[in-house]
Formats: C-alpha cells, sequence, structure tokens
C-alpha cells in the first residue's frame, strides 16, 4: 500500500486518485489554524474500490506550512511516496476510524505499517514511546494545529488502541462548574463500568432551579471553548476523551447554540443540536443570519438530513467490522414504538428516477401515495437502499419541511404527537452519534409520555453501546432514574449551604419509585394537596360516618384508613 503526497489540491471536493489502486494519496488543504497549515485531504484506493479515512494533519519540525515544505523536496527531486526522506514529523487524522477503516480494509498489521510510515503521533507516543514524536507534541504547532480539532484529539488520546485491537471506552468525565450561587462545584460521570450493571448513561435529577440544564450548557460551552474566550473557570477536569458532543432538547426555553456559527473549526461534526431552534435563513445567498428561530418544523427537517447521513455514514463506514449498520438500527429501535414496514421522505412529484440516480432495477424504491387528496411521491430508505441511491442528488431534492414518513401496508403511519417526536430523535441522534459521542439530554419527560420514556431509555441504551457512546440526562423523572445504577444517578439539592451533590445511598436500578422520590424531592417532608382536601373535609364534617356514607365507593383504602385513624376506631 502506497502513500503518496502528488502536490495536488484538494478542491471542494476531493476526486478519486488518479495514481491507480492501493494507494493513499495526500490532498493540501490551505486550512489556516492560527498560522499553521498542516491539513491534508485523504483519497484511498483499495483493490479498486475507493474508501473514505478522512483527513489528517501533518506537522514537520520548525515548520508551520506543511505542504510548502513537501512542494520544495518533490522540487528537489522526491517522488512523494512515504515515509519523507530525512525528516522528523508527526500525524494525527481528524477521525479516529481513519485506521479503524485501514485495519478492517486491510490488516491490523497493514494498519501498522501505514501509521509507522505516516509517524501516527498516537503510535509513536503511546506504544514505541519515540522520543522525537514525544517532543514534537509539546510544540505549538501541534497543540494550535495538530490537537485544533476535537475528533484530532480523540485520535491522539486513543488512536493508539486500534493498533492494540482494544475497545475504545469513553472514561468517567470530570467537570468543574458554577453553580445556581456561582459557586464552583466538581462533578464525576461515572462511565467505566464496575459491575455488570448498564453504565451508558449518567443522570442529574433535583428540583426546578438546582441547576441541571445550567451544568449542560457549561459542559457544552466547555467542548465549544467558549470559556476560554471568557476566562471562565467552569471545565473538564482532563481533556474527554469523546469524539463529539450531541445535544437533544425539546423545551421551548433553552438556549443551547443549535450550530457552530462563528467558531473557528474545520470538524462541523464535533457539536450537533437538536431540538425546537434553528437558525434563519439569511437574505443574502450562501450567508449564515445571526437569528435564531423556535419552529416546528426544525424537528421535522432535522430527521431528513439525518437519516440521509445514515445512509451516508452505512457507505462510508460499513468496512469498518465493529461498525453498527445505522439504517438497520433505526428500523429496529423505531419499531419497538411503533408497527411500520419502512421508512421514507417526500420528493416533488416532478422528480423522476434519473433525477436521484436510482437504478432502474430498484425503482420500486420510488412510489407515488395519496394522502388526503393529494398525491405525494416519495423514495423509500432502508438498509437495502444504501448504494441504490445518489445521496447528493437526493438531499437537493427531498422535501425535507415533510420530515420522514413511515409506512405500513403502504398506507402512511398516524402518530401521535409523543410517537412523532421519538422517531425524530430516533433518526437524529444515530445521523449525528460517532463512536465515542457524549449525548446531552434535557428532560426528556417534556415530550414523551411515561410508556415511551421507558421506551426512550431502552432505545438509548442500544445505540449508545453500539456506538461506544455515552449520554448525560438531565430530568424530574423517576422512571428514568429507576432504570439507571445509584453511582450513576447524581441528585442535586438546594441547600442554605449551597448545591449538595450526592449519590443515593441505595440501589436505584429498578428501585421502589416511593423511595426514589422521597429522597430525591423530600416527599416527606412536603404536604400534598390531598391532605389538605381531607383535612377540610373532616372540619366540615365532624361525624365521620357520614362523611364516608357520602363518599361511599369513590375513596381507595388508603383514604378510608386515614379517616378512620382520625376517628380514633
Amino acid at each position: 500500500m502506497k502513500i503518496v503526497y502528488a502536490a495536488r489540491d484538494a478542491g471542494r471536493s476531493n476526486a478519486p486518485s488518479k495514481l491507480g489502486e492501493n494507494v493513499i494519496e495526500l490532498l493540501k488543504d490551505r486550512w489556516d489554524d492560527y498560522s499553521c497549515e498542516t491539513l491534508f485531504k485523504t483519497s484511498c484506493n483499495i483493490n479498486g474500490e475507493e474508501i473514505y479515512l478522512g483527513s489528517i494533519r501533518i506537522q514537520i519540525k520548525d515548520k508551520t506550512i506543511t505542504w510548502k515544505h513537501l512542494d520544495a523536496l518533490i522540487a528537489d527531486g522526491w517522488n512523494g511516496e512515504f515515509p519523507i526522506p530525512d525528516t522528523e514529523y508527526i500525524s494525527v487524522p481528524s477521525e479516529i476510524t481513519f485506521y479503524q477503516q485501514l485495519s478492517s480494509s486491510l490488516s491490523i498489521a497493514d494498519a501498522i505499517d501505514i501509521a509507522e510510515r505516516l509517524r501516527d503521533a498516537s503510535y509513536l507516543v503511546r506504544i514505541k514511546v519515540d522520543q522525537s514524536a514525544l517532543n514534537l507534541t509539546k510544540s505549538r504547532v501541534f497543540n494550535d494545529s495538530l490537537q485544533r480539532s476535537r475528533g484530532s484529539v480523540k485520535s491522539f488520546l486513543d488512536g493508539w488502541l486500534v493498533f492494540k485491537s482494544k475497545d475504545i471506552e469513553v472514561s468517567n468525565l470530570g467537570f468543574k462548574f458554577h453553580a445556581y450561587n456561582n459557586e464552583l462545584k466538581d462533578i464525576t460521570f461515572k462511565f467505566e463500568e464496575t459491575s455488570i450493571l448498564p453504565h451508558e448513561i449518567n443522570v442529574v435529577i433535583g428540583s426546578n432551579g438546582s441547576g441541571k440544564s445550567q451544568l449542560l450548557h457549561q459542559i457544552v460551552k466547555a467542548w465549544l471553548g467558549e470559556n476560554q474566550k471568557t476566562n471562565e473557570k467552569y471545565s473538564f477536569h482532563e481533556p474527554p476523551n469523546i469524539s463529539q458532543v450531541v445535544v437533544v432538547s425539546y423545551s421551548p426555553f433553552e438556549m443551547f447554540p443549535v450550530d457552530l456559527f462563528g467558531l473557528h473549526n474545520s470538524d462541523e461534526n464535533i457539536y450537533k443540536y437538536f431540538g425546537m431552534r434553528e437558525r434563519s435563513v439569511s437574505q443574502k445567498p450562501g450567508a449564515l443570519s445571526r437569528n435564531i428561530r423556535l419552529t416546528h418544523q426544525a424537528p421535522k427537517k432535522s430527521s431528513v438530513i439525518s437519516l440521509l447521513n445514515c445512509l451516508e455514514d452505512d457507505s462510508k463506514y460499513g468496512t469498518i467490522s465493529e461498525w453498527s449498520n445505522k439504517t438497520s438500527t433505526v428500523e429496529e429501535v423505531i419499531s419497538t414504538a411503533f408497527d411500520f414496514d419502512f421508512a421514507a421522505v417526500n420528493i416533488p412529484n416532478t422528480c423522476q428516477i434519473d433525477d436521484v440516480e436510482l437504478h432502474s432495477y430498484h425503482k420500486e424504491a420510488m412510489f407515488d401515495v395519496e394522502i388526503s387528496g393529494e398525491k405525494k411521491r416519495f423514495v423509500r430508505i432502508s438498509k437495502n437502499t444504501t448504494d441504490e441511491l445518489n445521496l447528493i442528488k437526493l438531499r437537493e431534492h427531498t422535501i425535507k419541511s415533510d420530515g420522514v414518513t413511515f409506512f405500513k401496508n403502504g398506507k402512511p403511519v398516524e402518530l401521535s404527537s409523543g410517537q412523532k417526536l421519538f422517531s425524530y430523535i430516533v433518526v437524529n441522534v444515530l445521523g449525528a452519534i460517532r463512536r465515542n459521542s457524549l449525548l446531552l439530554i434535557d428532560e426528556p419527560e417534556l415530550f414523551l409520555h411515561p410508556n415511551l420514556e421507558i421506551q426512550f431509555i431502552d432505545m438509548l441504551k442500544q445505540i449508545l453501546s453500539s456506538f461506544s457512546s455515552k449520554a448525560i440526562i438531565a430530568t424530574h423523572s423517576l422512571v428514568t432514574v429507576r432504570e439507571i445504577p445509584k453511582n450513576c444517578v447524581h441528585v442535586f439539592t438546594r441547600t442554605d449551604d449551597g448545591l449538595e451533590i450526592n449519590n443515593p445511598p441505595f440501589q436505584t436500578f429498578s428501585g421502589d419509585i416511593q423511595r426514589i422520590s422521597s429522597y430525591v424531592f423530600g416527599d416527606k417532608s412536603i404536604s400534598k394537596p390531598y391532605k389538605h382536601w381531607i383535612k377540610k373535609q373532616i372540619k366540615n364534617n365532624s361525624d365521620i360516618d357520614s362523611l364516608l356514607e357520602q363518599l361511599k365507593g369513590e375513596l381507595n383504602e388508603e383514604l378510608i384508613i386515614q379517616l378512620e385513624a382520625e376517628r380514633g376506631d
């Protein structure tokens, strides 16, 4: 397998390499990381098949613009084939899947050989303990450029595990944050398994005003580096070994960032938001507006984009042996909430097969249905159409505001609002998630009834397990807490002395709802409205027997016992 730099520009979309089969070509990208230009896109051909690897950053000792140095070497007679002769250098891929793709398409031994020629920093520092590589990782160029994107940080921290054939897992996450009274508090989310109980999800629960959502907002800001701009003290204890943060919040009052607008970052996948808000369309073609609007269309639009992203990711990463097919997972998970045959996206009635470049032998994927007297045209999206659709063309033609439609026996499935939102969440999370993602979910009980809440947690565990990812949920939901082990439950309590954070002293997993409620919300010390009503009735009816007769057949056993006790019998 050759690795070649031919001084070719990447352009907006890098075309397949013209260097033949079994070659990785590096294409120069002039992306500026604080005056450093180290980024290269790649074109990889293995046995005649194009394999997506993503981009890679290469640092050369005492150089800030790598491609200029490589161009000079070629001008002096170098043939462009790696390793670079007589040069100290290291590299870091932008995605940890870079070497996972190579090891699955070739072998671990071949992936190691490529890592040695590219002088992968994670491999050299963590496994080979190469002093030259270690010295380069202490430079400004490494910190400002090779560790600029979150994907690159993840690749450096955990990339070496690919070569050891070890599972890459998210570690416990320590975070320092400002509580509701601005006091600095510490919390550690326990993701590392200490027993066979599920540890993929941590829950933050407490009364209103205890600062649960505020914590999630600070985690997002720290992940995006906003705390460094404002010199805020909230921060991660250590650089987190996660690849991205995905926010799910359908509250009309939340204020999470909706995108990376205004942030200088080449990796647009480090942060994804799914909620009721979106950026407004600018009056200037091709420009983004600074205005954010609240709209019910946002979940629909994002679900279409995300479903097509599932197809694209399955096509890109399907060669990775550990890859869980996203499109299949969408079908499996959503079918637990309601029955359907397949999902589809709406396209204009004028669209023909050629417009989405659907192969004629698979033309049944396009079909027409009459809905409320109006003919609509759909394209079926399933694991069987992964390689049949031109996703670029399909993205151009889909009517995103219609959302994803589910069909059963050839007819659209009528969904409740909760079922719609459940399906949007599943599709959106799967469309965005990468291995080792962190999901932040704010109060899911606001938009899901209790049965769907339980299905939601079950769905979440399945997806997180498939993609070695974790989640933090801010909630008031007791049924959610009952699905989580006690060391993953963080109870926020406001006191006269400030915020207290505790794990329950009893096992919450499969625990008693009333006991959990009493511990979290202090039910025993809170007078309930029905008790006020009982006392009022007793006060107005001195004859308890008469009161019991009036309410005959309308009281439960507990109330009857309480009234009997008031009488003294």
